[in-house]
């Protein structure tokens, strides 16, 4: 049996671009800055993230399928995400995912925080602490600021 453990993330990138652009990378572009390998399937469609309360956050494989990572329970145009989901933890996990975006000058400081409970490992937590990172701090800040796509391939 697995053990049961909980892991936290605390994250922030600072991004060249004002708040409302960087909600609309996160939200109705999140494909073209995420991709493999965080990713159930390399042969989706599309990843999408509908940012209104309800809304789902998966990878679509066409025909009605796919896999879920998460549910939108606040959304806050263009200050503030939160999603309740296993974001592809394998096992019985609960995880709350949260994403507030507050201006800086020109810029926007993105805060992440990711709480984790259920079954998972060290490596799962690392895996996720980098990950996010990777995301973040050099996917999604390259495609806002330079235009860089290193997200899913179509």
């Amino acid at each position: 049996m697995s053990e049961v453990r909980a892991f936290q993330i605390e994250q922030e990138v600072t991004i060249a671009a004002p708040p409302a652009r960087v909600f609309d990378a996160l939200t109705k572009e999140v494909s073209a800055w995420w991709g493999l390998p965080h990713m159930y399937a390399e042969d989706a469609r599309d990843i999408i993230l509908e940012p209104r309360v309800g809304g789902r956050f998966y990878e679509d494989w066409g025909n009605g399928e796919g896999a879920l990572y998460a549910i939108v329970t606040i959304a806050r145009r263009p200050e503030r995400l939160r999603m309740s989901g296993s974001m592809g933890m394998r096992g019985a996990v609960a995880g709350v995912i949260e994403i507030t975006l507050t201006p800086k000058g020109a810029g926007t400081v993105v805060r992440l925080s990711h709480r984790v409970v259920g079954e998972v490992t060290e490596e799962t937590e690392s895996g996720y602490r980098e990950g996010w990172r990777g995301l973040f701090a050099e996917r999604l800040k390259a495609f806002v600021e330079k235009g860089v796509r290193s997200g899913l391939k179509r």
